[in-house]
Parts: C-alpha cells; structure tokens; sequence
C-alpha cells in the first residue's frame, strides 16, 4: 500500500505535466488569430500607458521601430496574479471571498518550494538541527496554517457566493461546486495532520524526500496521507477543469488582450489570416450569405445584399 501511495504521487506529477503541456499546445496550435480588443491602457506602452495611450499615436507609427516595455507587462502581470487586481477593482465583494483562497493557494505553493530547498540542504548532508533548517521549519509550519485556513475560509466563501448571488448561480455547474469542496477537504486534511503533529514542515519535507530517493516509507500521520492523496488526483483533474485558469490565464486573457502586434510585424499572424480567408462560413445572415462555398475572400469582395442581375 506504502508502494501505492508513493506510484501516485509520481503520476500526479507526470500526469499534471502532460496535462498542461497537452493543454497550452493545443491552444497554440488551433486557437485562431484574435480580433484586438482595442482595450487601452496596455502595460508595454510604457509612459503612454499612463494616459491610455499607444504606439499608434505617433504620426506615421508604421514607419517607426517600436519601444515594447516588457518591464510594464511583467508588472501588470503579477498585480493581477499577486493580489488579483481587476477583481478588487471591479467586484470587490467577491475579491473578499476568492483573494484568501488564492492567497492560501499561493501560501501552499511557495511553501512546496521552500520545502523542496529543504530536502536539497537534506539530501548533502545538513542536520535537522541546524539553526537555518529550524527557522526554514518555523516559516513553513506558519504559512502552511495561513495557507489552510485561508483555502477553507476562500473556498466556504466562494461556494456561498455562488449560492447566494442569483447571477452567479445562474453559471454555476455541479464542477464548480465539487472543485471548490475538494479544495476545502484537502485543506481540512491538512489542518488536521498540523494540528496533531509536531511539524507540519517535517511531514512535508520527510515525504518529498523520499520521493527524492525513493525511500517509500509510510506515512505517520494519516490525516496528512489522504490530504497528499486528495492532492495528487487534484493535480490531474485540475488541467482538465475551468481551475486550469491557474496555468492559462496568461494564454486565454493577457495574450489575447494586450496582444497589438501590427499584421505587418508578425509572418505568424500574416500566416494565420491566409489561412482564415480560405474558409467556407455557413453563416446564413444576410450580410454573410454564406452557403458553405463561397470563402471568406468571396464574401469580402461581393455585396450579399446587391439585387441579383437578371
């Protein structure tokens, strides 16, 4: 069963791995070329940002290099990822609900990191007694309580909101709710292992060593089992579920809402365009007319509304 155990967790890694490739490269490979939103202040506009601006306020802009200010993306990025910016902007009693269940996310996250750097000191030789792996300890076991509670709190939060709120109910499935309350075990679980053991940060460490050096030796507390267990199938059924936003946020929202590159700038999109102008629409309206025929070429030369010659 130890053997079992230790077989999971190696395929929730390499199942959440494939999963979110497979994901992102489809949607590179079939998405097709947005239509720009037009939506400014873009980040990478630099100064022109402050105003709304864009590279296409300057005279003659097609004949001018541009000036992309990756910096500013960067920055906007992680204000929305960090502190979810555009919620707390625009709906803030639901940012009251979801930022401390991705806080905790966030909380869970960072500490995996932590603690992997803690199995590194371990595995050349550092003693559990030594001051820094005590402090390293010390940090984990708090933000691993904060990141709990704030999972539990969030996710409570959020399942009542969509309850609650008659224009969210109204888009809420059965996934959303089961995602959200898996979410809630996993955390309650990992309550109780902190509660009832000495380190949460030792159980932690103690695991991912052994998944290190494939040492599968069982586990001692077995509240801290099942919220391992319920974490690894969550880290293949996340890909496959509207939580996936967590990995493609940035494809299927930041690409698509700052992307402005000029069609003359990019072979990429030029390619993308020939290719859509081939199509055939069924679009059966009278300003498209399409019979599955005509190309989109064919519709953009013609008037589908022009009397019919005789």
């Amino acid at each position: 069963m130890t053997t079992l155990f230790y077989l999971a967790a190696y395929a929730a890694i390499l199942g959440f791995i494939f999963f979110a490739v497979t994901k992102v490269r489809g949607y590179l490979a079939a998405s097709p070329l947005h239509v720009r939103w037009e939506l400014y202040p873009v980040p990478h506009e630099g100064k022109k940002a402050a105003y709304g601006g864009s590279f296409m306020d300057e005279k003659e802009w097609w004949t001018k290099p541009r000036h992309i200010d990756h910096m500013g993306d960067l920055i906007a990025l992680l204000k929305e990822v960090l502190f979810l910016e555009a919620t707390f902007t625009h709906n803030r009693p639901l940012w009251f609900r979801t930022y401390p269940f991705h806080f905790g996310l966030y909380m869970m996250m960072g500490g995996m990191f932590v603690v992997l750097f803690a199995v590194i000191l371990k595995m050349f030789g550092v003693a559990d007694d030594n001051g820094f792996v005590i402090f390293i300890g010390n940090v984990i076991n708090a933000i691993s309580m904060l990141g709990l509670l704030g999972i539990v709190g969030g996710g409570i939060g959020l399942i009542y909101r969509r309850l609650d709120d008659k224009g969210l109910r109204r888009y809420s499935t059965p996934e959303h709710f089961f995602n959200l309350g898996a979410f809630v075990v996993y955390a309650l679980f990992g309550l109780a292992a902190w509660a009832t053991q000495p380190s949460f940060f030792a159980l932690s460490r103690d695991f991912m060593y052994n998944l290190f050096t494939f040492n599968f030796v069982a586990q001692v507390s077995s509240p801290f089992a099942i919220h391992m267990f319920i974490g690894f199938i969550m880290m293949v059924w996340i890909p496959m579920t509207n939580m996936s936003h967590l990995i493609y946020k940035y494809f299927n929202y930041h690409d698509i809402r700052w992307g402005d590159t000029p069609t003359n700038d990019s072979v990429a999109n030029q390619k993308k365009i020939g290719e859509m102008l081939g199509y055939k629409p069924t679009w059966s309206a009278e300003h498209i007319a399409g019979d599955g025929n005509k190309t989109w070429v064919d519709v953009a030369v013609t008037n589908p509304t022009a009397p019919k010659q005789d």
